[in-house]
């Protein structure tokens, strides 16, 4: 399995102007083939903070979400409303899972 975690900042002003950008970006990369779980969440207190979680099943499910119609548009739209700033976003490669 293939963890990805971290944030990244976008500006708080443009939040509400692609909420519904966000929404269509988590609902298609949750409907792709080796998505286990995809989330974003805007840190309480700090907006426009970003945090991201996803499973994966493979490196290869991955790379293919990266090359989706849907992640081309995210990162358009990212980049018409300002880019993304402070990001620190890595993937880690899973042996063991045990639930707490």
């Amino acid at each position: 399995m293939i963890i990805v975690m971290g944030e990244f900042r976008l500006k708080a002003e443009v939040m509400v102007k692609i909420q519904s950008n966000i929404d269509e970006v988590i609902r298609k990369s949750n409907e792709e083939s080796g998505c286990i779980s995809y989330k974003f969440s805007e840190a309480i207190g700090d907006p426009g903070l970003i945090r991201v979680s996803e499973k994966w099943k493979s490196f290869g499910d991955l790379e293919k979400h990266f090359q989706t119609d849907h992640m081309k548009k995210w990162r358009k739209i990212v980049q018409e409303n300002g880019g993304a700033t402070s990001r620190d976003v890595s993937s880690y490669e899973i042996t063991l899972e045990k639930e707490l």
